[in-house]
C-alpha cells in the first residue's frame, strides 16, 4: 500500500560507516523525525515496511546517504541512490536526496548535481548543516515520546560481552633493570657548547651541579680530561634525594636519555620542534620500501608506511600537499609500582610539500584531521609497531637499561566478542591506505603545536 503522506526519513550508508549512521539515527529521532534505519525500530507503533525498496518508495520523506569512499563502491548504497534519484525525478522533488559527505571521496554521478552537506569538519559541524536543511524543508517532526524512544534503541551489550576473560593491553613497556648505583663526576674544565651538545647525544647523565654530574659509566675518552671520576656515589634505590634533588628524578633522567641516545642512535630522529624532546619520527629510509613491518594483535605480519600523504583543502578552495611521518611520544609512567614503566603516544610529524617542518598552531588541527577516524585497532597497531621498534633496537652503550618486551597486559574476568563488532568483510592487511588522501583543514580555533 502507498502511502501519500511520507514522514520518514531514511539514511543509507555503507557498513563501515554504521557510527555515523546509528549517531544520526538517534540524534533525528530524539528530534521528533521518524526515521527508517535498518539496524533498530524508529517507526513507533506503525507498521514495518517489508522490503527496503517498500521503505524509500512509500515512508521515506527524504533520503540521507552518507558519502564516503565505501558507500561509494559497495553495491546496496549505490543502489539506493539510484533508487532515491528515480523517485526525486517521478516526484519531482530535487533535494529528494540529500548527500551526507564523510571524508574525502568525490561524488559520483548520482549526487554531484545535488547540493551536499559536509561531516568532513566533524559530526557536530554536520550535524548543524543538517538541521538547517529539515527545517527549510519542513521534514516532519511526528514522533510522541522522541527522546526515550531513541534512549530505548541502544543495545544492552549483552550479546558482545562474554564470561571467559581476555587479556587488556596498555601503552606502557616495563623497565626489566636499570642499575642502582650511580657515580658522581665532576667537571674539572671548561666545555664549550658545541662540544656539550655532543657529550649529550653520546653519554647519559645528569646535571646535579654545575661541576658535577650524575651518570652511570664515564664520559667518552675525548672529554676525560674535563670530566673526571669522583669516589662519590648515589645508591638512588636507598636514599630519598641527593644534593637537594629527589634521587628517583635523577635515576628517571637517566633512563629518558638512555632511551634517546638509543632510537637517535638506530636512526630514528627527533622531533623538529625543540619543545619536544621526547617524541621521535622515522625517515623513510629508516627501512628499505619505507615500510615498517612488525607483528600485529593478531599475531601475524603487517607493516605501515612511514610516510604518508594528504591534501588539505583550506578556504577559496586552495590544496596544500603534507606529508606525515610516523612518530610517538615517549613518558614515563606513573602509578604503577616501584619498577619504571616506559609510555609510548602514537602521533604524527608533518612536512609541507618541500619538506620543511610545520610547526606553528595549525600542527594541531592536521593531526585532528588526520587521525580522527583512527579507531582503537589503528591505534593499537601503531602502538605496536612502535614498541617492537623500541624493544627491537640495540643497545646504544654499556650504560643502557633493559626492557621488557612487550606491552604490559592487564587481565580482565569478562572480555568482548570482537567479531561481532567487526564488519563481516574485514581482513588484516597494512594498516596505512597506499592511495592520497585528501581533508578539509579546520582553521578554526586551531590549538596550540605542541603535543
Amino acid at each position: 500500500m502507498t502511502v501519500s503522506n511520507p514522514t520518514h526519513l531514511f539514511i543509507s550508508y555503507a557498513t563501515e560507516d554504521a557510527a555515523l549512521a546509528g549517531w544520526l539515527a538517534r540524534k533525528l529521532a530524539a528530534r521528533g523525525h521518524p526515521v527508517w534505519f535498518d539496524q533498530m525500530k524508529l517507526l513507533g507503533g506503525e507498521q514495518w515496511p517489508q522490503t527496503i525498496d517498500e521503505a524509500i518508495k512509500n515512508r521515506t520523506f527524504r533520503m540521507l546517504t552518507l558519502i564516503s569512499e565505501h558507500s561509494m563502491r559497495k553495491q546496496k548504497p549505490t543502489g539506493e541512490r539510484t533508487l532515491a534519484q528515480r523517485i526525486a525525478e517521478q516526484r519531482k522533488i530535487p533535494d529528494f536526496l540529500i548527500p551526507l559527505k564523510v571524508d574525502g571521496s568525490e561524488l559520483d554521478w548520482l549526487t554531484t548535481t545535488v547540493s551536499y552537506i559536509s561531516f568532513t569538519r566533524g559530526w557536530a559541524d554536520g550535524w548543524r548543516g543538517l538541521l538547517k536543511k529539515l527545517d527549510s524543508i519542513s521534514a516532519p517532526r511526528s514522533l510522541e515520546n522522541a527522546a526515550p524512544l531513541a534512549a530505548s534503541s541502544f543495545p544492552r551489550g549483552e550479546d558482545l560481552v562474554n564470561d571467559t576473560g581476555e587479556q587488556l593491553l596498555t601503552n606502557v613497556i616495563k623497565v626489566k633493570s636499570f642499575p642502582n648505583i650511580l657515580s658522581v663526576f665532576r667537571v674539572s674544565g671548561s666545555v664549550e657548547s658545541e662540544d656539550w651538545k655532543r657529550l649529550e647525544r653520546a653519554w647519559a647523565f645528569y646535571e646535579i651541579a654545575k661541576d658535577a654530574l650524575v651518570a652511570l659509566i664515564p664520559p667518552p675518552a675525548e672529554f676525560a680530561d674535563r670530566i673526571k671520576p669522583t669516589p662519590e656515589q648515589l645508591l638512588w634505590t636507598e636514599c630519598e634525594s641527593f644534593r637537594n634533588v629527589r634521587a628517583r628524578d635523577i635515576a628517571a633522567s637517566l633512563i629518558m636519555k638512555a632511551l634517546s641516545r638509543r632510537l637517535t642512535k638506530g636512526g630514528c630522529l627527533e622531533h623538529p620542534n625543540p619543545k619536544l624532546k621526547e617524541t621521535f619520527f622515522l625517515p623513510e629510509s629508516f627501512v628499505q620500501g619505507g615500510k615498517l613491518s612488525f607483528t600485529g594483535y593478531r599475531g601475524k605480519k603487517t607493516w605501515l608506511l612511514i610516510r604518508g600523504r594528504v591534501t588539505f583543502r583550506r578556504a577559496a578552495g586552495v590544496r596544500e600537499l603534507n606529508f606525515h611521518h610516523f612518530a610517538f611520544r615517549l613518558r614515563l609512567a606513573r602509578g604503577l609500582g616501584k619498577a619504571f614503566h616506559v609510555q609510548l603516544t602514537p602521533t604524527l610529524v608533518f612536512f609541507d610539500a618541500k619538506g620543511h617542518p610545520i610547526l606553528d598552531k595549525s600542527v594541531g588541527s592536521r593531526r585532528r584531521r588526520m587521525t580522527k577516524m583512527w579507531y582503537n585497532d589503528k591505534w593499537l597497531t601503531r602502538l605496536m609497531a612502535a614498541e617492537q621498534l623500541l624493544t627491537g633496537l640495540p643497545p646504544a652503550g654499556e650504560d643502557d637499561l633493559v626492557l621488557e618486551p612487550g606491552l604490559v597486559s592487564l587481565a580482565s574476568p569478562r572480555g568482548l566478542d570482537e567479531a561481532i563488532l567487526e564488519p563481516a568483510d574485514e581482513k588484516e592487511g597494512p594498516i596505512e591506505e597506499t592511495q592520497d588522501a585528501e581533508l578539509i583543514l579546520d582553521e578554526h580555533g586551531e590549538g596550540e603545536a605542541d603535543e
